[in-house]
This record gives C-alpha cells, structure tokens and sequence, in this order.
C-alpha cells in the first residue's frame, strides 16, 4: 500500500564515534575484548525479535539479570546477537539495534514515524549503499 515495504534499519547512534546503534556489554577491567557479562538465554539466537524495557538482556557472572534500560527506544529489535566479531573493542563491542521502519520503494526513501503520528522521508545516499 502507498509504495512502501516494511523493513528494519539500523537504531540511530547514541554514543560518540559510532555509526548505527548499538549496545555495549561491561569488559573485563583487565581484557577489553572480554565481556564482563553474558547474553541473557532469552535473547540468544533471536535476532530481530523485539526486546522491550525491562526484558533480560543481559546476565552478570554471578547470575544477576541486567534488563534493557531503553537507551534506543522503548521497543527494538537486536541483531547480531553475540556475533564473535563484536567482543573486540576495535570493531565496538556489543549487539546492534534496529528499529522498524517502512521503506519507499518508489522514492527510495525511509518513512520515519515521528512520535506525533506525522512521517518523515528519509533519503537514502547511494554511498551508504552495501550492493
């Protein structure tokens, strides 16, 4: 309907430096490259399901539950989850975070929802392109 597809897109960045959205687990005071915590079983091998403020994300070594506090928006969608490229500090540890989005494929533009009910399109540069 309209030209437009569901899709995901990557969360927009929250911390300085990075590119798209992502969650970053506690390391290791003395490893940079070793996390401090595990992924919570209610998240591991279900990238793209929604995780919502409060849900387990993550498990402490001594067994404490770390929900999601919310930090990309109330609902998101987690991708990939304990991917072994993402445990080292160069390639920003973590799990990314997506949003759902719609997508005009005519315009080739992403339709933004703002949080008053009103869309917004956003182009799309071909130099972010990964054909």
């Amino acid at each position: 309907p309209g030209g437009t597809v569901p899709c995901y897109r990557s969360a927009p960045a929250v911390r300085p430096g990075e590119l798209s959205g992502k969650i970053s687990w506690p390391t290791d005071p003395t490893n940079p490259n070793f996390p401090a915590v595990v992924v919570h079983k209610s998240v591991q091998d279900r990238d793209f399901e929604p995780l919502r403020v409060g849900d387990p994300l993550f498990l402490s070594l001594d067994g404490k539950v770390i929900p999601y506090y919310g930090s990309h928006g109330e609902e998101v969608h987690l991708i990939f989850v304990n991917e072994g490229g993402y445990y080292y500090a160069s390639s920003g540890t973590g799990i990314g975070v997506a949003v759902k989005s719609q997508f005009d494929w005519e315009t080739g533009w992403f339709v933004i929802e703002e949080d008053g009910g009103e869309s917004e399109e956003v182009v799309v540069d071909e130099e972010d392109s990964y054909e």
